[in-house]
């Protein structure tokens, strides 16, 4: 696609090259939530393996993605692990090989919304580790004189579809602005105060180039950089974004991702601001729940209470009515969770669905679960 001026329609998810029925069904639950476009990385080495069958993947992939409403970003080099060779001289024509490659089956797909022509240029351990600050520096002059190189080189294999370089931080902008048509950085800051910050230098580069910017890799859960402020604030500076990551799978499936493979996501709060619904911050104008409102804590607690006098004398739990206990814990549970008053981490009822599905549930664990319950739901709703 040719460059635009505003890219303020994107709401994107990193993602990578799946077999068709998967793909359809992790692209379903992304388009459900408006989603719109995907980022995914492509490898030299595996292309220089594969040859002319890793192109048909991408273009068919491009192509399915395009079907399903979504635009597409592929990413042609790496800063994660990067092999110190790329750098050098003798690495260009293979590098330049797989960009003409990639460009001569990408550049005609309706799909294609731009090229990002290195992800995180500066974020390896070629840098991270230097020896000594000459090193760095003389890494750092390598890594801008390959990303500036490879800039160059695309746009004159394709001067129509967009080029945009994904830099691993908002500081790192200006090393390829003059280059790219889109500017484009990541942002894991673990505060409000850090991403707006980011935010705001971001919007000071694209002013000064005259070109519009985009947060294409963002959200992670073990950073602090949580899915629904991130995105709530991005949208407040009409920074377009794309989420790290769609699926909860893989090697980061502990702290990154929106859905299960079942469809099912980990964070509705993260869901609700993809779709512009925010949670409320705002001390003076929060309501707290009050679950107790219409005495529904008081029943609950009396139902258990009664549940469990009347086996009070006995010593064995064989006649104990284990469906209806499950059944008190639920009814506390939902009043818990509802009123955000328990973590929600494994929330209480999916242990109550589980035990509810087994032959012999373990009665002595749901009851010591239920006293838990209890104590909970009286020290949420203040009952003494």
């Amino acid at each position: 696609m040719k460059p635009l001026a505003d890219y303020s329609f994107i709401k994107g998810v990193n993602y990578g090259i799946k077999d068709d029925e998967t793909a359809l069904r992790d692209l379903g639950y992304a388009k459900r939530v408006g989603l719109n476009s995907v980022r995914l990385w492509l490898s030299y080495k595996a292309w220089e393996n594969e040859g002319q069958p890793y192109l048909d993947r991408l273009v068919h992939f491009t192509r399915l993605c395009h079907s399903q409403g979504f635009s597409l970003v592929p990413i042609l080099f790496n800063g994660n692990g990067m092999d110190a060779a790329i750098l050098e001289s003798d690495f260009l024509p293979r590098g330049e090989a797989f960009a003409r490659a990639v460009v001569d089956c990408m550049k005609d797909e309706p799909g294609l919304l731009m090229y990002d022509v290195m992800n995180e240029p500066s974020c390896t351990d070629l840098i991270f580790k230097a020896p000594s600050e000459e090193i760095k520096a003389a890494l750092y002059e390598k890594i801008w004189r390959f990303v500036r190189h490879f800039c160059q080189y695309i746009k004159s294999l394709d001067p129509i579809n967009a080029i945009t370089v994904g830099n691993f931080l908002a500081t790192d902008l200006e090393t390829s602005a003059d280059l790219v048509d889109v500017l484009s950085y990541h942002d894991y800051s673990p505060t409000l105060k850090g991403v707006r910050a980011m935010a705001e230098l971001a919007l000071s580069v694209s002013k000064k180039y005259g070109k519009p910017v985009i947060n294409n890799e963002t959200c992670c859960i073990a950073r602090a950089n949580p899915y629904d402020l991130v995105i709530e604030t991005l949208n407040s500076y009409g920074i377009p974004w794309y989420i790290f990551n769609l699926m909860i799978d893989g090697y980061w499936n502990d702290v990154h991702g929106l859905f299960y493979p079942d469809g099912t996501v980990r964070d509705t709060a993260a869901i609700a601001a993809i779709m512009g619904c925010y949670r409320n911050r705002n001390l003076d104008t929060i309501i707290p729940e009050k679950p107790n409102r219409e005495r529904h804590a008081f029943m609950a607690l009396e139902r258990l209470q009664k549940l469990l006098s009347d086996c009070a004398d006995a010593f064995e739990y064989g006649g104990f009515d284990v469906i209806e206990l499950l059944e008190v814990c639920e009814f506390m549970a939902n009043l818990l969770e509802s009123g955000q008053m328990v973590p929600m981490q494994v929330p209480p009822t999916a242990r109550i669905y589980a035990w509810r599905k087994m032959e012999h549930p373990p009665v002595l664990e749901i009851k010591n679960f239920a006293y838990q319950l209890a104590r909970q739901l009286k020290e949420s709703c203040h009952i003494l």
